[in-house]
């Protein structure tokens, strides 16, 4: 028996280290196909395939060690965003209705985890309240969720410029419409702030 422990000593090395190889490869391997889809994502967002190899390891042990389920979850609920077509200026049917609720609760569902996406997911989440059709809620209720999702964004994140340009144009549009339920006419540089419009506006400005 004491023969055969040295053997089994290094078959059990050899096969720890060919582990630790495979692994350390399967985490580079993650990180490159991560930032590359990042890359493909920005160009095409309404694409499938995006973050999918997990590596060579079974229960995509590469991803694991690298930390990576939190932000993998956190961009697949932003791809459900454009998924359901934001820019889309159509009353939306039925199908992109269920698709804006799947968006809002994977994006609610990644706020909540926290994380360096949480303010962009939060800003998504006040302009999905902005497309909420008028027949399925109160305009002031959209307005006021919209406001309270743009507002977290930037608490979370202080350079979260798009949120910021969301949130104004959001206040312009209620003041606006104070001013005209009084008779006044309507604000300096309303141009832009109709109802939704400003939150899907180029980058920058707000989306």
């Amino acid at each position: 028996m004491k023969r055969y422990l040295p053997v089994a000593l290094v078959s059990s090395g050899l096969l720890l280290g060919i582990l630790s190889l495979l692994l350390a490869l399967d985490v580079s391997r993650v990180s490159g196909t991560v930032e590359g889809d990042d890359a493909r994502f920005l160009a095409q967002p309404r694409i499938g395939g995006y973050w999918e190899d997990e590596g060579v390891l079974p229960f995509g042990a590469g991803r694991r060690l690298l930390g990576a389920g939190d932000d993998i979850a956190q961009r697949r609920a932003v791809q459900r965003f454009w998924l359901a077509r934001p820019r889309d200026p159509a009353i939306p049917g039925p199908m992109r209705l269920a698709e804006r609720a799947q968006a809002q609760a994977e994006l609610a569902e990644s706020e909540a985890a926290g994380g360096p996406g949480a303010s962009l997911t939060a800003n998504l989440l006040g302009v999905l309240a902005l497309l909420t059709p008028p027949d399925q809620a109160e305009r002031s209720q959209v307005v006021r969720a919209a406001g309270a999702a743009f507002r977290r964004a930037i608490v979370l994140d202080q350079s979260n410029d798009d949120a910021k340009f969301n949130l104004e144009s959001v206040l312009r549009l209620v003041a606006d419409e104070r001013n005209r339920g009084q008779g006044g006419g309507g604000s300096a540089g309303q141009e832009g702030t109709e109802f939704g419009g400003a939150a899907l506006s180029r980058r920058g400005s707000g989306y």
